[in-house]
Parts: structure tokens; C-alpha cells; sequence
């Protein structure tokens, strides 16, 4: 989830809501060393978003492996979406990663109850109603934070280190190694920490229509099992909301969280 031009396309969105910011690289299974294409996409739809977002506000933007790390290339606007290339420095997985810098939005009491119930924020709903807020604009800073896993080669460990973003999701397994049917597990971290009770979407494409769904809300330990249901590619949500430290700025502020990766089909 910028003032008047995305508060205008946030109030036609039904219900109003921010956009998820994800990364969708060309190919999920690349050769080691060779040169990736990587989309920064914005937006609730999957696997594309529905606009770009400003390169002058990504930040991080860089490849994590055992091989080695490497900062993006070439970040720019092409149309609805932000695209960028990354050299593979070796073989084994890799994380893609990236974050926004912090913005501002401001939604009428309705609007604000809307989105934040069409995002499983509902904590955030009780404590407007119960501080006297439920009637009053919603206020917010947000942040977005992405990765993405690949994988070139042999498959190893990686799939699992974290990336020290201020909140991200770590993988407890190599989805690669998975198959419809399975479950993955996954973790939600913010500032280092387990974020307990953080509601996780997934979605996939299932007879090439996207699927989106609400899986369930992290345990006290920020864990949460992902069903796999289809092979291809997914993605993973999650926000973290809570009341804004500079309250001059903005009454909320939020971190969003997002991971893609691809389940293979298995001979």
C-alpha cells in the first residue's frame, strides 16, 4: 500500500485495499552463472501485478547464496511493472530480496475497516473500536518487503537463511524437493523476532486460474504449515500492523511481507 494518484486507485479497488508487492524471476530453475530477469510486481492479482513501482524507492535489491551475493541490474519501469537482471554467481538456491522505503496513506473510517478486514487485520479493527478510533480516517506508513527463491544446479540449505529484513518469511524446507500433497513449513519474522498470530495468504495457479486463500494465523513461535496443492508457481503473504511509533506521521504503520518460489512436477 502515496498520496493522491494511489489513494485514487486504492478507493476504486474492491474491497479498498493496499497492494501486495512480490518478485516473479523469468525462470525459477536457472543455469548457475548465467544472467536472471527478475519483475518486481505490484499488486493483489498473481502471477502479475497491475503497476509498477518506483525504482527510486526499492532498497536491498540483491542475490544471497553460498556462491556468493550480487546487487541488482538495470532496475526500471516497463509499463505495469518494474523489472531488473541479476548475474547467478554458482550453482545451489538462491534468494532474490528487495524492500520499499516507508510511504504514507490516508483512508476514510469505512475505507480503512474494509481493508483492514480484507487483510486478516482484525486485531487492529478491535483496538479502533475499543480506543474510540473506529470512526476516524486510518493513518498508516507502510513498508514492503520481498524475496524469492531460485534455484540453479544441485539444491542445498540456503532455502532457509534469513536476510535480516524487517520482516520476512523463512522457509523450513526446499519447496523443491516438495510435491502437491505435501505441506511446507515456514516461519514469519519480525525484526529478527517470531511473530506470533500473523495471518498467511498463499497463492498459486491451479488450471492456470490464480487461487488465493488464508491458510491460518502463525503459532506463538511465528511457524505455520503451507499446503502445496498444485505444481508452479506461488506466493506467500503476510503484514505485521502495529500503532506508529511517530504518531505526527501517521496512527499505523505496517510491514509487508512476501515470498515466491516454484513446486516442481516430479517425473
Amino acid at each position: 500500500m502515496k498520496h493522491n494518484l494511489l489513494i485514487a486507485l486504492i478507493l476504486t479497488a474492491t474491497p479498498a485495499a493496499g497492494h501486495d508487492l512480490y518478485l516473479m524471476p523469468e525462470k525459477f530453475v536457472i543455469g548457475g552463472g548465467g544472467r536472471l530477469r527478475i519483475a518486481f510486481e505490484n499488486g493483489d492479482e498473481f502471477p502479475s501485478g497491475g503497476s509498477a513501482v518506483k525504482p527510486a524507492r526499492l532498497r536491498n535489491t540483491r542475490l544471497l547464496s553460498k556462491a556468493g551475493s550480487a546487487d541488482f541490474e538495470k532496475i526500471a519501469e516497463q509499463g505495469k511493472h518494474t523489472v531488473a537482471a541479476v548475474r547467478v554467481p554458482g550453482s545451489g538456491l538462491s534468494i532474490l530480496m528487495g524492500n520499499t522505503i516507508p510511504n504514507f496513506i490516508e483512508l476514510d473510517a469505512p475505507k480503512f475497516k474494509s481493508y483492514l478486514e480484507h487483510e486478516n487485520l482484525n486485531e487492529v479493527v478491535a483496538w479502533r473500536e475499543a480506543h474510540g478510533e473506529s470512526t476516524k480516517p486510518g493513518r498508516e506508513r507502510y513498508s514492503k518487503y520481498v524475496k524469492s527463491l531460485v534455484l540453479a544446479g544441485k539444491p542445498d540449505a540456503f532455502y532457509k537463511e534469513r536476510t535480516g529484513l524487517t520482516i520476512e518469511i523463512v522457509l523450513e524446507a526446499d519447496p523443491y524437493s516438495l510435491s502437491p500433497g505435501k505441506t511446507l513449513p515456514a516461519q514469519v519474522l519480525f525484526r529478527g523476532k517470531p511473530a506470533a498470530n500473523i495471518a498467511v495468504e498463499s497463492a498459486w495457479l491451479e488450471s492456470g486460474k490464480a487461487k488465493m486463500e488464508t491458510i491460518g494465523r502463525t503459532d506463538k513461535d511465528g511457524r505455520i504449515r503451507i499446503p502445496i496443492v498444485a505444481v508452479g508457481p506461488h506466493r506467500l503473504h503476510a503484514i505485521v500492523m502495529e500503532r506508529c511509533a511517530e504518531p505526527k506521521v501517521a496512527d499505523w504503520e505496517s510491514f509487508w511481507a512476501s515470498f515466491t518460489f516454484e513446486i516442481q512436477a516430479k517425473e
